[in-house]
């Protein structure tokens, strides 16, 4: 955890820390974290309902008659904070949905307790798609685009987020990621280049250029995961089991998985289109488990 998420170490912002919600340290919330949805909406459905479906949690949403999720929150609305730690959208094909669903989720919930973390998916809706024609990033249209950038200069996507020990990043750091540096970096380059959009310099070379001078945004010199990348971009294998306690997604995985202090949430790709494997990282102050659902589709804690 950062100095800026420390209590007593100065002001801090809901933006950036669990310790800035109101009450925190007399009535705790439970984080819960998943990432790296991309537009599987069965999966991400499936992970939302499985505190609900654990005798030792109350519900974080609920299903309308129409299907939509809303925030229930547990018992009071503010037992939880729901962090989405990145790349939401492109591979499968309903981002849209995704994107839709977080939105109202974040303004059901209580101020501060649904946090939308950019992945380098999300970056790539910044930077106008990549060309495949395909995925979210390619078919949202300027319109839409611009609500991403409002949402960054609002604080309400960011990079980082401070749990109780672990921060939350889409790809971590090997000296760990002070949230409020990550995030005040994406919003300045964000809105560094948010004017082009829809203008003749929206290209991604616009993009492309600004971001790999912003630390958080930076892609790898050698690889786009290479050692040298930023917290959207860092490829799992770099991070050593000593770094400073995080959880990171945007490397693939069966199960969500542990090396040291650094625990890898990354498992829509590798189980969807089967019974089970979504899962959430719980954590309290002083725990963090994981609660996924089996093969047979019951929800599990289980110690990590």
């Amino acid at each position: 955890m950062s100095d800026a998420g420390t209590p007593g170490a100065g002001v801090v912002d809901a933006r950036d820390s669990v310790f800035a919600l109101a009450d925190v340290e007399s009535y705790p919330p439970t984080i819960l974290s998943l990432s790296d949805v991309h537009g599987y909406w069965g999966a991400f459905e499936s992970a939302l309902a499985l505190p609900g479906d654990h005798e030792s949690f109350a519900p974080v949403v609920e299903r309308d008659d129409d299907g939509r999720l809303h925030w229930v929150g547990g018992a009071d609305g503010d037992e939880y904070v729901l962090v989405l730690n990145g790349d939401l959208v492109d591979r499968g094909g309903d981002g849209e949905r995704v994107v839709e669903t977080v939105r109202r989720l974040r303004d059901e919930a209580p101020d501060g307790h649904v946090r939308y973390l950019a992945g380098n998916h999300e970056q790539f809706v910044l930077a106008g798609g990549i060309g495949t024609d395909e995925w979210y990033c390619d078919r949202v249209g300027v319109a839409e685009r611009r609500r991403f950038f409002d949402a960054i200069a609002a604080g309400d996507l960011t990079a980082a987020y401070d749990g109780y020990e672990y921060t939350y990043s889409h790809a971590g750091a090997v000296d760990g990621v002070d949230p409020v540096r990550a995030n005040d970096d994406f919003q300045a380059v964000a809105s560094e280049v948010a004017g082009v959009v829809g203008t003749d310099a929206d290209a991604y070379g616009t993009f492309e250029r600004s971001f790999d001078d912003a630390w958080v945004t930076r892609a790898g010199s050698s690889t786009p995961k290479g050692a040298d990348a930023g917290p959207l971009w860092l490829g799992w294998r770099h991070l050593p089991a000593d770094a400073p306690p995080q959880v990171v997604g945007h490397t693939p995985q069966e199960r969500v998985t542990r090396t040291g202090n650094v625990v890898c949430q990354d498992v829509f790709r590798e189980t969807t289109g089967r019974t089970g494997g979504e899962a959430l990282v719980v954590e309290t102050p002083g725990t963090v488990r994981v609660l996924e659902r089996d093969r047979s589709g019951e929800a599990v804690l289980r110690s990590i």
